[in-house]
């Protein structure tokens, strides 16, 4: 395995854990200071962001691959897995649970969805 590719596997490593430790403590912080519907919402809105995240990292990186397939292949499927497990987990939720905070639902997406792309960044200039 090259060491590029070592590196990266730990580089999301540290981001899937700052990622959750993240998720955790701002839903704790809205379930102090708001209610318990607050934080719920928060909550869907950033596992409907990082558990695709999650996804598309192990299906890239960490998945033992049979074959010796296209690195290019792997990538682009794993982003249509991750486009399709977003999609359905915000129908879910919106239609599943008809009394979210939308506001917030769509404020742990989003948060959640600029970490996914600025963590790696900031970690890599860190080390």
């Amino acid at each position: 395995m090259s060491a590029v590719l070592q590196q990266t596997k730990q580089l999301y490593r540290k981001v899937m854990f700052v990622e959750c430790c993240g998720l955790v403590s701002g839903t704790l912080l809205l379930l102090l200071v708001q209610n318990v519907s607050a934080a719920f919402a928060f909550l869907l809105g950033g596992l409907s962001s990082f558990l695709p995240q999650c996804l598309f990292i192990f299906w890239v990186f960490f998945r033992k691959n049979t074959k010796n397939t296209n690195k290019m292949a792997a990538f682009y499927r794993g982003e249509g897995l991750k486009w399709l497990a977003t999609i359905v987990l915000m129908v879910t939720a919106l239609i599943g649970f008809p009394n979210l905070n939308v506001l917030l639902f769509f404020s742990g997406y989003f948060l959640f969805l600029i970490c996914n792309g600025l963590l790696p960044i900031f970690l890599t200039q860190q080390t």
